[in-house]
């Protein structure tokens, strides 16, 4: 359940604009519903969420401390929108900063509760707006429904769950006034009477007068902690608290502050609602078919009919096999004649439409100023409103900004995309790596438009009447970086030789000044990465091993490569050779580096070990397959560029791997391949932790989940003894805690153990804690 604040926060600064009254003389007075008659288009019927967390902090009294950190200006610029690419990293920011200052006001259990409340809100919210097309009722009635049907139901059942974690507050009084509800709560803590509960809190009565009868509390201010503790008393009165019941009332009083800055008859209706859902629990579904039936009835317009069959032209005129851009242009037309004989109210749902072909044809025809023009139109005349239009909108526009190499465009897209939930959080930056991999996405959509950021072809065709040599025109230049595939790709005939060649060709290219340590600047490939992976794909090691015996610098050893962003540790970690992970290690390789989408290389060691050991659990693949690892290459080169796609994508790809045993066949025997046998996996750990791998670095699986794992508590997990002894030996700490623990239960390594059934880390575990007692 989530927290959805103030009803203000539902509605821009502006006027509500009012309806338009039909001309009975008119031939659509009949057909056309009243609609508002401005050319405003900035009101929403959910809430945006720059405004609606500004509102939260405001709410809650913690605006002061958002000031004193001088961060009150990113707070208003994320909550008006006024920095384009940069609202997901403000936003991410100021979370962070707020939930580290309420873990030190009232405990790391409420502020987790807290930031997970706000998380599940945003991503309501976001699955509300990327799915429902409000344009048609942004008025009051549209914005009555989401405040009925969602704020104030979110509201109760968020009140009930905080009641439940953290049970104590009268709940039938809290509605009438929060405040006063939180001054019985503390009163029983501190064994006061509820008046001298009430003089301790402020030292005006007129002031706590008004916040007893459920007045917004505006003097009350974000640190609560030391309200609280005045309230228990002298410093002889404190020690009889523990430091848990001073986060409880804390909690409970940031709570408070929020819950009553609500209007009363907003509180009056969440109670209502609070009452009824212990028979009928809220349904998501529910409330979001409701919206779009009401959306749907609202935006029955003639134009809806007259539309339907221009849009499906349009689209054929787009196709490669059937292209008439003429036509296209023609068809165009005729929709934006048809979108301006409507009401401004009405044009909003249909010209983003317009703008987004328009800009294709343009796009098509390589106007690109015009292009990124009617893109950056369609994309702001859907924003926040448009439903599933959002998302090719998006979309596309991204991919031609990309393209074109447009990075300020691309960046202000890529921002939208995780504010809108189109991408996973946390933001990952748009950098090299990630507009290459977009590239990919571009040059399928734009064909046969090229990329200006380099990528590689589809596939690359090399013919030779001969096996692999190199030539003396090569060896006078064997740095020299070579264009292949009409320039998609570089490469040096060292790196040629270490792809292709024999370990003579290699030596030859290195004896003629061939650099081992050169790479191509838009790939990050050199000659390392790509002796490495012939290693790890093709099982030939021997250019790999030679190249590692050479004194490599540590820049080379730590680069990452391809828009996979493979270290050459971490592809000698994929493979299974310690030997050549020590050898790394000792030239500078950094252990502590990410490694694909876990922090570090021992985090990474462990979670192969785990595919390992245990090849039928189904965990990793149902990640992949839901979409919650990281987008790569593949999934570009197919179309799915956002992390919204991802899962619809591989789920077809994992139809094909079933569709025939052949198949079957076939994707078993790469796996087969690449999941090493378990042993080679428990060197390469015992390696890393003999030279000095964290084995409690903290990670979490998913960035939203509360638990965060080490290694160690992760061995517990896979149950392999040997390791998990190992690890111990080398620092493990067993006794750190997934989360936040209780008297009645703690998290540790012996919790996880148990929970997994690894009976001889349970054994190991209990005869180490008896043993420690004993001396």
């Amino acid at each position: 359940m989530a927290v959805v604040l103030p009803r203000a926060a539902l509605r821009r600064a502006r006027r509500v604009p009012q309806r338009r009254v039909a001309n009975a003389k008119s031939a659509r007075a009949a057909s056309v519903p009243p609609c508002p008659d401005t050319t405003d288009m900035t009101t929403y019927v959910f809430p945006q969420l720059g405004l609606l967390l500004r509102a939260l902090i405001t709410s809650a009294g913690y605006r002061r401390r958002i000031t004193d950190l001088g961060l009150d200006k990113d707070l208003d610029d994320l909550a008006s929108d006024s920095r384009p690419g940069s609202s997901c990293d403000l936003m991410q920011q100021i979370e962070d900063t707020v939930q580290r200052d309420m873990a030190a006001d009232c405990g790391v259990q409420w502020a987790q509760f807290f930031r997970l409340a706000w998380h599940k809100t945003r991503d309501a919210i976001q699955q509300s707006v990327r799915s429902l097309d409000t344009g048609p009722i942004a008025d009051e009635s549209g914005r009555e429904v989401v405040r009925l049907g969602f704020e104030v139901p979110m509201l109760s059942g968020l009140v009930r769950l905080v009641a439940h974690q953290h049970p104590g507050m009268d709940i039938d009084s809290w509605w009438t006034s929060p405040v006063a509800a939180w001054v019985k709560l503390a009163a029983n803590f501190a064994k006061l009477t509820e008046s001298e509960a009430v003089s301790r809190l402020h030292e005006t009565p007129r002031t706590t007068e008004r916040w007893m009868a459920g007045e917004p509390t505006r003097e009350l201010q974000w640190p609560f902690r030391p309200s609280v503790l005045q309230v228990l008393g002298g410093n002889s009165d404190r020690k009889q608290h523990s430091p848990h019941d001073v986060d409880q009332l804390t909690g409970w009083l940031t709570f408070a502050v929020a819950f009553q800055s609500l209007a009363i008859e907003t509180r009056e209706l969440v109670r209502r609602d609070f009452e009824l859902r212990r028979q009928h629990p809220w349904s998501m579904g529910e409330f979001m078919t409701k919206l779009t039936h009401q959306s749907l009835v609202a935006g029955a317009l003639p134009i809806r009919e007259l539309a339907i069959p221009l849009l499906t032209r349009i689209e054929q005129h787009f196709s490669v096999d059937r292209r008439n851009l003429d036509a296209a242009q023609s068809d165009l037309n005729c929709f934006q004649h048809l979108i301006e004989q409507e009401a401004p109210h009405w044009r909003r749902s249909y010209q983003h439409i317009h703008d987004r072909f328009a800009g294709r044809l343009a796009a098509i025809q390589g106007r690109e100023a015009d292009a990124m023009a009617f893109y950056a139109k369609a994309v702001e005349g859907v924003w926040w409103f448009g439903g599933q239009n959002q998302l090719p909108m998006l979309n596309e526009a991204l991919l031609y900004a990309v393209g074109v190499g447009d990075s300020v465009a691309a960046k202000h897209y890529w921002d939208k995309t995780f504010m809108l939930g189109l991408n996973r959080w946390p933001k990952r930056q748009l950098d090299e790596q990630e507009r290459r991999r977009l590239a990919f996405s571009f040059e399928r959509q734009f064909s046969p438009q090229k990329a200006k950021d380099r990528v590689p072809p589809p596939v690359e065709i090399i013919l030779r009447d001969a096996p692999f040599e190199l030539s003396q025109e090569q060896l006078k230049n064997p740095n020299r970086k070579v264009k292949h595939a009409e320039g998609r790709t570089r490469r040096t005939p060292l790196m040629d030789a270490a792809r292709e060649g024999s370990l003579s060709d290699v030596k030859r290219a290195i004896a003629a000044g061939g650099d081992p340590n050169d790479f191509i600047k838009e790939s990050g490939e050199g000659p390392l990465t790509y002796a490495m992976r012939r290693a790890c794909d093709r099982g030939d090691p021997v250019i790999m091993d030679y190249l590692l015996k050479l004194d490599l610098l540590e820049d080379t050893v730590n680069r990452q490569a391809s828009t996979s962003r493979e270290t050459p540790l971490k592809i000698a970690i994929e493979m299974a050779d310690a030997a050549a992970v020590e050898r790394l290690i000792a030239l500078g390789a950094d252990v502590e580096q990410a490694s694909d989408y876990v922090p570090s290389a021992l985090c990474y060691a462990m979670l192969l070990l785990h595919g390992s050991i245990h090849r039928t659990d189904p965990t990793q693949e149902a990640a992949y397959l839901e979409g919650k690892t990281r987008a790569d290459v593949h999934d570009a080169k197919d179309g799915a560029a956002l992390d919204i796609a991802l899962a619809t994508r591989r789920q077809r790809q994992a139809a094909l791997r079933d569709a025939s045993p052949r198949n079957r066949a076939i994707f078993d025997a790469v796996m087969e391949h690449y999941v090493r046998p378990a042993e080679p996996r428990r060197e390469v750990v015992r390696t890393l932790l003999k030279c000095g791998a964290d084995a409690n670095r903290r990670y979490k699986v998913e960035p939203h989940h509360l638990a965060e794992w080490t290694p160690t508590l992760f061995a517990a997990q896979v149950g392999d003894i040997d390791i998990f002894k190992s690890l111990v030996e080398h620092g493990g700490d067993t006794d750190l805690v997934l989360m936040q623990s209780s008297a009645l239960e703690r998290y540790d390594a012996l919790w996880i153990a148990v929970d997994h059934g690894r009976h001889a880390i349970v054994d190991f575990l209990v005869k180490r804690a008896s043993d420690s007692r004993i001396s």
